[in-house]
């Protein structure tokens, strides 16, 4: 806990630092971009439909400075790695695409292009490269700092009573039955998706601390289960108590109803993160949010915020567009509308050194909690390939009261040796 702690204030310092990085002689700038003249089409392929609009208006800025290129988006959030999958194996594989850090970099490691010498890679903060270096080699561009727990409406919190932020699950339920108390729905449960659940999942699963990847080798190792993790089992009661007191029909309840809810005032909690800050403030300029240290079990010292750098750009290594790709991934570093995609188009704080801070409220409180808080890495990145998922389905039979608490961890347990064996 502690050495991430450092790593995300690290991070951070670096990305507030005031100025450019050098980025290299202009020879090679000019061999990475290739035929000025030619006209091009990159194709990128990723999730993240929050960066859309960010997205869009980045790459027509860049069109707009090299009118040669051009892009063709594709933005696929549900069942997003199997559409990846497929066109990889029926050899489409795009010249752009998205994946998580750490175990996605042995997953796509064969496809993904070595930025290790690049120039651009200079001005990325030292600090999130770590999730995507894999043997000495740098194989994917980190793209943001993010941060996800509890989100809380503060002026709601205010009418309930609540002058102490609950820290534990005990206190989770008490607070939420005072905003019932004064009519307000406590959650906004977007259980519809999957990502949701497996992402509230690695919040109660992280606090186990130590050393993560000696304890995700054992698993594999099927010297332990993931049920054996009392910290991630705690998932079940926090799903009790969030659905208790939550809105109807959670299981039908996608991301975009999820934030709608929140920003109307219509629940005051969602289990999310720093990209929907945006989609909120679209809906309510004026609300007031912030970030519970998400409460995980009976201890208050564990409650804490997931900070990490997992969303990245990969380069298709064989791709005939490459040398446009590393000059694309340049001007990403360099220019001011490539510094200003992701603080000012997404609300999140960016990897770019140099880049502006995000002016945003949960890019505040994610400062704060770097400062002074109790921060954890992603841990979902230690596990096996398609888990993420996986394990977010299954807590949606869970839910949905297809299975109960015993047959939902042995679902866990089997699913996570079933990948692991197919690896092998």
């Amino acid at each position: 806990m502690s050495r991430f702690k450092r790593f995300g204030s690290l991070a951070l310092a670096a990305t507030l630092t005031v100025g450019l990085l050098s980025a290299c002689g202009s020879s090679n700038k000019d061999e990475a971009a290739g035929d000025g003249n030619k006209d091009v089409t990159i194709s990128i392929l990723q999730y993240a439909p929050e960066m859309s609009d960010a997205l869009h208006a980045m790459t027509d800025a860049y069109t707009k400075e090299h009118p040669n290129v051009k892009f063709d988006i594709t933005i696929h959030q549900d069942d997003y790695f199997t559409l990846l999958k497929t066109r990889i194996n029926s050899g489409d594989v795009p010249d752009i695409f998205m994946t998580g850090a750490y175990n996605d970099i042995s997953t796509y490691q064969d496809y993904s292009y070595d930025m290790t010498n690049e120039p651009f890679m200079k001005n990325i903060v030292d600090t999130a490269k770590t999730g995507v270096t894999l043997d000495g080699k740098v194989l994917g561009f980190p793209l943001v700092l993010q941060a996800h727990s509890f989100i809380y409406n503060k002026d709601l919190f205010a009418q309930a009573g609540i002058t102490e932020l609950p820290k534990t699950l005990s206190e989770l339920d008490a607070a939420a039955q005072k905003l019932k108390d004064k009519g307000i729905t406590a959650f906004a449960n977007g259980y519809k998706e999957w990502w949701v659940l497996e992402q509230t999942f690695t919040q109660t699963m992280a606090p186990v601390g130590g050393d993560y990847q000696q304890l995700f080798a054992d698993i594999n190792d099927k010297k332990k289960k993931v049920s054996d993790i009392p910290d991630a089992m705690n998932i079940f009661d926090l799903l009790d108590i969030t659905t208790k007191y939550g809105n109807a029909k959670p299981l039908e309840t996608d991301f975009n109803t999820q934030v709608s809810l929140f920003a109307q005032g219509k629940a005051a909690m969602m289990h999310q993160g720093t990209w929907a800050e945006d989609a909120v403030l679209k809906l309510n300029p004026n609300i007031k949010m912030g970030f519970l240290a998400g409460p995980v079990g009976t201890d208050p010292a564990k409650a804490g915020l997931m900070v990490d750098s997992n969303i990245t750009y990969r380069a298709n290594k064989d791709s005939k567009n490459l040398q446009e790709v590393l000059k694309f991934f340049d001007w990403m570093t360099t220019s001011e509308a490539g510094k200003n995609f992701i603080p000012v188009g997404t609300k999140q704080i960016s990897t770019v050194a140099g880049a502006p801070f995000p002016e945003a409220q949960l890019a505040n409180e994610t400062n704060e909690f770097l400062k002074n808080g109790v921060t954890y890495p992603w841990v979902k990145g230690y596990w096996p390939d398609g888990y993420e998922q996986q394990a977010g389905q299954i807590l949606q039979k869970y839910l949905a009261g297809a299975l109960d608490r015993d047959g939902a961890k042995a679902e866990l347990d089997k699913t996570w040796n079933k990948l692991v064996d197919a690896k092998q």
